[in-house]
């Protein structure tokens, strides 16, 4: 029997919660030390306790993971914990989706080469801080859910921000920077899984994520927010629902992101995906990244979003869909195509 699993991290209740409601046995992939907390859900049948998330690739988790015919279902903390290339080239156990666009996802000149051909309408990018003549902010790599990232108008400011970071040591000296214009609006996150069984790209839901420290500062009188450096790591997620007439071109984003990544990395996208960016003033949509996997904005509808009880008449999330996909695999004997 398939057992659906996951790293214990992220979104792993509500995509095991998914799994054991559409039949599946369930299995946690979790450090020892949040044993004992997943250890509190009924609904997960197995686990696998590793002193640290990079010991998947271990021979012996490989043959635990095998031996219970286990389906990885990725998410943000295997690309940041475990890694891209090693999810690709030493993780031995069927996943879920496309593997190999979780590279793309981490790397930022691939990244930036899928947004061009989705034609995704995006910021200015910067080669050299000293080319930087407005607001930007500067990213690190990976899927670390903000950690590292700061603002800049300038060299300076740049460097500046840079080295304080440096001494607190969230950024190494040798740690590759990207630096982007930084757009002014309202930050909106589009969540769609796009399914190859039934050639349909579904939209799931939105959601606007709640980062430290930069959605406190406003809290603080203006006299007392100068020299405060602010971060965005993300601490939580909360719900949107968009204008209708805007509804439209999200579909469409999402439909050209499909297409894209059906041309530039085969099989293609398989599952979840999300768009991110901002609303500007215009309510023009900037897109600033892209998440090809389940994302943790996802764990607000575990009973099911707005846009998704447009579509099932049932109770919903993101996990169970995937679930869904990978239990209609089966009846229909197309498996291998959900599977890399």
């Amino acid at each position: 029997m398939t057992t659906i699993a996951t790293l214990g991290s992220h979104c792993a209740l509500q995509v095991l919660k998914g799994a054991k409601d559409e039949g599946f046995r369930t299995l946690v992939v979790t450090e020892r030390k949040r044993e004992r907390f997943y250890r509190r859900f009924k609904f997960i049948d197995d686990f696998l306790v590793l002193n640290r998330f990079a010991d998947i690739t271990k021979p012996n988790s490989i043959s635990f993971l095998k031996k219970r015919d286990a389906v990885i279902i990725p998410h943000g903390t295997l690309i940041s914990e475990v890694g891209s290339e090693e999810v690709e080239n030493e993780l031995h156990v069927p996943i879920f989706g496309n593997r190999n666009i979780l590279r793309w996802e981490a790397d930022r000149e691939l990244k930036e080469k899928l947004t061009r051909e989705a034609r995704l309408r995006s910021p200015k990018t910067f080669s050299s801080p000293d080319k930087i003549d407005r607001l930007v902010i500067a990213k690190l790599p990976g899927a670390r859910g903000g950690l590292g990232y700061f603002l800049a108008s300038d060299a300076e400011s740049y460097r500046k921000n840079l080295k304080e970071l440096q001494r607190k040591g969230v950024i190494g000296k040798n740690t590759p920077v990207f630096i982007q214009e930084y757009v002014v609006g309202v930050p909106v996150y589009f969540q769609y899984f796009s399914s190859i069984l039934k050639n349909e790209l579904e939209f799931f839901g939105i959601d606007r994520r709640y980062e430290t420290t930069v959605d406190a500062i406003g809290r603080i009188p203006a006299e007392h927010q100068k020299g405060l450096l602010p971060s965005y790591i993300v601490v939580g997620n909360s719900p949107l629902v968009l204008r209708e007439s805007l509804l439209e071109e999200a579909y469409q984003m999402g439909e050209r992101f499909v297409d894209a990544v059906k041309k530039l990395v085969p099989p293609g996208m398989i599952g979840p995906f999300c768009i991110e960016g901002v609303y500007n003033e215009d309510a023009e949509f900037v897109t600033f990244e892209f998440s090809a996997r389940i994302v943790a904005g996802t764990n607000l509808y575990i009973s099911g979003s707005p846009y998704f009880s447009l579509i099932y008449d049932e109770p919903m999330s993101m996990g169970r869909r995937i679930a869904l996909e990978i239990k209609n695999g089966i009846e229909s004997k197309s498996l291998g195509k959900l599977l890399t």
